[in-house]
């Protein structure tokens, strides 16, 4: 590549590696404060990946009118102008979405420029491996929370892409455009099924497939398989059903959940799959119940599944798919209780977003619900009070009475205030 401009160069570096950004001279005193991460990626990707950076320097341009986000040409990304933004303006970057493309582009480095995928079909070989990256990196450097809920966005894009413009299979033969190859379900899908991977093969299993993978095909194309089989040389597990199903097949479960705990001593569980497609999921269920939490794995196969866990007391909540990996639509029909309790006990970022959003719409009416909101306003991740406060129902005179004391306290000492705006268009005074 070449860009002509009248740049600012400033200077980093990475290993004894010229690392540069080139930025408009206006933004020089910033460009440490954009791009500077970029050695720590480098140095936590290598890790990660068990293979160096393996260019001789790394520059990153910003330039204007660019006609894509960014492009990770080797050793030198180009970055539309989105990402030049001062100190100041960056404090209310709420999405993170500079550091997210800056994490991506860099991984192309080794998913894309190193290996590279041989035909516009086999697009996920770069573009879903560069998008699980900015997961991978949001989860090292700010933390599961904040790496779940970039993932569960992600989620959402491709599922709202394949409800309103159809859907796909992620390596896909026949398009009219190559163009079309760069969408929801090459990105943003791609990720989520390179996430269920990890999950199903564990972390151990699943860097170590990449890094067979790089070392196998380091300057080569490649498609899907090579990566298959890389996993399946390091894991010892058949994975034809998962590449079948995900990467040759299109579409994602819709599951209708139920709950039994008629039948003493047992937690009853059926889980149905809507739709003419069957798929085969693993999943952990845990069952909470008596002040412990059980865990047990399971593998539903069948349009009808029944699952009976075996319990000593009363049942609190059971949470089906309790790592919150599955690309799926559900009805989980169960009580608010359930999910009030959810809230309290369960530990990841979408088992207390789903908890939230189903007190979001009764917290006018039930007490329990108000007060798992009002709880919420104080969650330990910043995006998930975000959520709280912009889901209050400031004109009902109960939650206003409870929620305004510590919105003001909010807007006062929030650690991250630009995750914590007051309620649009509800006054809080």
């Amino acid at each position: 590549m070449m860009a002509v401009g009248d740049f600012a160069v400033v200077k980093d570096s990475w290993r004894g590696k010229e690392v540069n950004y080139y930025v408009e001279k206006e933004y020089a005193p910033h460009a440490k404060a954009i791009f500077g991460n970029t050695p720590e990626m480098m140095t936590f990707y290598s890790k990660l990946l068990g293979y160096d950076y393996p260019w001789v320097k790394y520059s990153q341009i910003v330039v204007r009118d660019y006609v894509s986000g960014a492009m990770e040409n080797t050793t030198a990304t180009i970055h539309g102008d989105f990402v030049q933004k001062t100190d100041r303006e960056l404090l209310d970057e709420d999405e993170r979405l500079g550091e997210s493309v800056i994490a991506h582009e860099l991984f192309h480095h080794w998913f894309g420029d190193l290996a590279t995928c041989e035909s516009w079909s086999n697009l996920t070989m770069n573009e879903s491996f560069a998008d699980y990256s900015e997961y991978l990196w949001f989860e090292h450097k700010f933390g599961k929370d904040a790496a779940d809920e970039h993932g569960y966005s992600a989620m959402n894009s491709y599922m709202e892409t394949a409800q309103y413009r159809g859907d796909h299979h992620l390596v896909r033969f026949h398009y009219h455009s190559q163009e079309d190859m760069f969408d929801a379900i090459t990105y943003q899908k791609g990720g989520r099924i390179l996430h269920m991977l990890r999950n199903y093969l564990g972390d151990d299993a699943f860097f170590k497939s990449m890094n067979l993978y790089l070392k196998q095909n380091a300057f080569k194309a490649t498609e899907s398989h090579h990566f298959r089989l890389a996993a399946e040389e390091v894991s010892g597990k058949d994975l034809n059903w998962f590449f079948n199903q995900w990467y040759f097949g299109q579409g994602y479960p819709t599951l209708d959940i139920s709950y039994d705990y008629s039948k003493s001593g047992f937690a009853n569980v059926t889980i149905e799959q809507k739709g003419e497609k069957i798929f085969d999921l693993p999943i952990a269920i845990d069952v909470y119940e008596g002040g412990k939490k059980t865990r047990h794995q399971v593998r539903i196969t069948e349009k009808t599944s029944n699952f009976s866990f075996p319990v000593s007391g009363k049942v609190d909540f059971v949470n089906v798919d309790a790592d919150k990996i599955l690309i799926l639509e559900k009805t989980d029909r169960r009580n608010l209780a359930t999910y009030v309790f959810q809230y309290k006990n369960a530990p990841l970022y979408r088992d207390r977003r789903e908890a939230i959003e189903e007190c979001v719409k009764q917290q006018g009416g039930n007490a329990d619900a108000r007060a798992t909101l009002i709880a919420a306003l104080r969650d330990k991740y910043e995006g998930l009070r975000a959520l709280a406060v912009s889901s209050l129902k400031m004109d009902n005179n109960e939650v206003k009475t409870a929620a305004l004391p510590v919105l003001l306290d909010l807007a006062k000492n929030d650690p991250q205030p630009r995750y914590a705006p007051l309620p649009s268009s509800r006054s809080a005074s």
